[in-house]
């Protein structure tokens, strides 16, 4: 073959070869298949008030073809049917981010499903409370607290920072440390609670906690968790646990297995960094980290029914030595009493809630 007739050639059958390719790329091509049905109300995205009425609308693009009905699902749970029942409806839901899920039976036979994101907001404002100073008692200083609770006329306290971890009996009155364990430098500690006889504690990062005996501070067992641990409380026989987000889990105490969890809002957002917990008369107590405000929780619908403003309640003005935030939230459900301290704080403070009144204008 001469050279005129390859440069003639040649660009054809590559022509050729890269139409053929072309060709094999678009048959390996899947046509996008339209579904017939969208869902017009709620809109995805959507966020909702607990309690505000919802109308489910689902609609077709075909005149031909009809809804004869169809089925939601918040997470697993049915929640509407069109055939059972038309109108607006309240959902029976928990404040947060929630799945909605859409079967929908068309004429033609054929069934299409669609999903949806939903946020549910808490219907009612905060409550908000100031404090009062009952009491003012030492804390030790280099105590990085993690953990508080109030028991049997003493305090149980946590502290933190790898090298610096503990467990500790607390006399109220005195400050002084009666009991302590060191925790393996290993470990970050976190928040604890106690449970019948025992003591739970969480540690930060390494998702393990540890089971100790209330009296003697003996290990009994350990557990893990599948998120960073924060804070630790007890609401009934089941632990209540913050990771820092706005997230409650709720879990079990032998298998260590979640059971629930809720995920906390106002009537806006979601109330992040939850950090130390405390059950205080059916409600969950728990420092907003980086704040100094506690905020309280409905633990059955997740809303954030009130906020503590803690401003300046230490004075730490001239005060020179290593300081960090608000932490530590212990109550003694026989004598009413409400304690709270900091990381690193040398005061430890009973108070009562005084409920913030706006000034008059």
């Amino acid at each position: 073959m001469n050279r005129y007739v390859t440069a003639i050639v040649f660009p054809v059958m590559l022509l050729l070869f890269m139409s053929n390719c072309g060709s094999s790329n678009e048959r390996q091509k899947s046509p996008r298949i339209r579904k017939l049905t969208k869902v017009e109300s709620p809109r995805n995205g959507s966020k909702i008030p607990l309690g505000e009425m919802v109308n489910f609308n689902v609609s077709t693009s075909q005149d031909t073809v009809q809804v004869d009905s169809f089925n939601v699902k918040l997470g697993t749970r049915a929640i509407f049917h069109s055939n059972e029942k038309t109108g607006p409806m309240a959902i029976d839901a928990q404040t947060g981010v929630h799945s909605l899920s859409y079967s929908v039976f068309l004429s033609n036979g054929k069934i299409e499903s669609h999903s949806q994101r939903i946020t549910f907001l808490s219907d009612t404002a905060p409550a908000r409370y100031t404090y009062r100073k009952i009491n003012t008692y030492t804390h030790d200083p280099d105590a990085y607290t993690q953990g508080l609770y109030f028991k049997d006329g003493y305090l149980y306290e946590s502290t933190g920072h790898r090298g610096e971890s503990s467990l500790r009996r607390v006399e109220v009155e005195s400050g002084n440390v009666l009991r302590k364990i060191d925790i393996d430098e290993e470990y970050f500690g976190e928040g604890i609670t106690a449970l019948g006889d025992q003591i739970f504690m969480l540690t930060w990062e390494s998702r393990k906690g540890f089971v100790f005996n209330q009296s003697d501070f003996k290990e009994i067992r350990q557990f893990s968790y599948p998120t960073e641990g924060w804070g630790i409380t007890s609401m009934g026989d089941t632990l209540v646990m913050s990771d820092g987000t706005e997230k409650l889990y709720f879990i079990d105490p032998v298998s260590f297995t979640e059971i629930d969890r809720i995920q906390v809002y106002d009537q806006n957002k979601a109330i992040e960094g939850l950090n130390e917990l405390e059950y205080v008369n059916g409600d969950i107590y728990a420092n907003i980290y980086q704040t100094e405000t506690i905020a309280i929780v409905d633990p059955k619908t997740g809303k954030l029914k009130g906020l503590i403003d803690l401003t300046g309640i230490f004075n730490k003005e001239n005060y020179s030595r290593r300081l960090d935030v608000l932490n530590g939230i212990a109550y003694d459900a026989s004598g009413d009493r409400i304690f709270v301290t900091g990381k690193f704080w040398p005061k430890l403070y009973e108070i009562d809630l005084v409920t913030f009144e706006k000034p008059s204008i």
